[in-house]
């Protein structure tokens, strides 16, 4: 792409940035900027020269539809997305090849049945369009001719995909990945140039198996490998998410102060003026073992419900509010808790629950972390894992947990110490409950005068109907 005299640019960048610090939108950005050199080098170009095309690939569907969004955010649509339908995000979905099945009568029953489940009308909107371009059946000559291709690692391997090259692959959430993992599409596609984008700091690859796999390395991933051969990475050290006072807790403890906070206090104010930015809710409850050896805590998760629900009856939306936790069992529970409450109001479906695993990349204004563990603290006190779990609330981070448990740990005492450090920033459950049931005592008595009115109005329209 460059001329013959001008110094080659390195094969490989790798971007080392902190949680919120928008690596994501810095990547649609370069892929922009790529797509013009391209662009300029074909029309340079003498002879019948095989176009450039980029591809965009990490491990996690989440992951890639992010960097895809990002470029629709810019007004780029010239792209194609690989992958199943039931893991594409649903904007996305328009410009997607889709490949759970080969078969083109069942994609689209696949997409059909997707417009009979709950979707929001924009929602709905995508999927109405995927529906149009799957009958017109474009997608696939665009494959070829477009220059920006998403796709996850695992599905490089697909018949579409089979006879393309990406002189330059990008790789996101790179440090979460295996190795193996990260060589798929560079070895597939005949890879000239790398960009590869991670934050050490957060969760390490997910590697189930023998401890054999652990001890020959499995665990370093191509981001560790490749700094440690001299490739200096470019640093991204400011974030954009969280209020600073959520900020100064991962600052802290695992970022050792080179951590920049690109917003105010002011621009992170809280939602409602009762709700602290900052707060460790003591619940004094019991941890059970699971025969999965997952735990759960019926009492968190009696608690945290009564908190969705109080914000909620405060007028806060259920989309803005995100529950982690750190068991796969207490993620059950609160879910079922959940769907089985005496609460009818639309919002409490809107709500996410989820593991800190799924959660990585993804953010809320508000957050609730669940902690579950009363007796030991075990493997919550991983660093990346805490990290990923502190650093997905925008305006607020609610952690309820047993303050008597946690403390005698070094690393959660060090996250209280921060909460104590806040107005309001440590409390317990029993002596906030009060308040919430008032919250909730409102509303309901709210609720019920506006059925008492509609009543009413309903009776008396019937009474002037039979007067005539």
């Amino acid at each position: 792409m460059l001329a013959a005299e001008e110094p080659r640019a390195p094969p490989v960048t790798v971007i080392r940035g902190v949680f919120g610090a928008g690596k994501s939108y810095l990547l649609a950005v370069v892929v922009l900027l790529f797509v013009r050199l391209f662009e300029q080098s074909d029309t340079a170009a003498v002879g019948n020269v095989q176009p450039w095309k980029l591809l965009i690939s990490s491990s996690t569907n989440v992951a890639v539809d992010r960097v895809l969004l990002g470029l629709l955010s810019l007004g780029f649509e010239k792209f194609v997305r690989v992958g199943s339908i039931r893991k594409i995000a649903k904007p996305i979905l328009p410009y997607s090849l889709h490949a759970g099945s080969e078969n083109e009568n069942e994609q689209l029953k696949e997409l059909q049945a997707l417009m009979k489940e709950d979707l929001t009308p924009a929602e709905r909107v995508c999927v109405r369009r995927s529906i149009e371009q799957h009958k017109l059946g474009t997608t696939r000559t665009l494959l070829r001719e477009v220059r920006v291709v998403g796709v996850t690692c695992a599905a490089c391997w697909l018949p579409c995909m089979n006879g393309l090259t990406f002189p330059v692959v990008v790789l996101d959430e790179c440090s979460q990945m295996t190795e193996p993992t990260s060589l798929l599409p560079i070895a597939r596609f005949e890879c000239e140039k790398l960009i590869l984008v991670g934050d050490p700091k957060q969760l390490p690859p997910t590697i189930q198996g023998s401890e054999a796999a652990h001890e020959n390395g499995l665990e370093q991933t191509l981001f560790d490998r490749l700094c440690l051969m001299g490739h200096e990475p470019v640093p991204l050290r400011t974030q954009y998410r969280c209020h600073p006072a959520i900020s100064a807790i991962a600052n802290d403890l695992f970022y050792g102060g080179d951590l920049r906070d690109g917003v105010s206090e002011v621009e992170r104010g809280p939602l409602v003026p009762w709700l602290p930015t900052l707060c460790f809710y003591n619940v004094t409850g019991q941890e059970q073992i699971e025969r999965d050896n997952s735990f759960h805590n019926v009492a968190e998760a009696s608690f945290t419900l009564k908190l969705i629900q109080s914000l909620i009856a405060s007028g806060i939306a259920g989309s803005m509010i995100g529950v982690i936790t750190l068991y796969k069992s207490q993620m059950y529970k609160l879910c079922r808790s959940l769907s089985a409450a005496d609460f009818s109001h639309p919002d409490l479906k809107t709500v996410q629950v989820s593991t800190v695993d799924a959660f990585q990349g993804a953010e809320k204004e508000i957050i609730i972390l669940s902690c579950v563990r009363t007796r030991h603290v075990g493997f919550i006190d991983s660093e990346t894992r805490v990290n990923v779990a502190l650093t997905r609330g925008r305006r607020h981070l609610l952690i309820v947990g047993n303050l008597a448990c946690l403390r005698r740990n070094g690393l959660w005492g060090r996250v209280i110490q921060h909460c104590e450090g806040r107005e309001d920033g440590l409390q317990h459950a029993s002596q906030c409950e009060p308040q919430l049931n008032c919250f909730l005592k409102d509303y309901f008595e709210k609720q019920a005068e506006e059925k008492q009115k509609k009543k009413n109005e309903k009776e008396k329209s019937h009474s002037q109907k039979d007067t005539v």
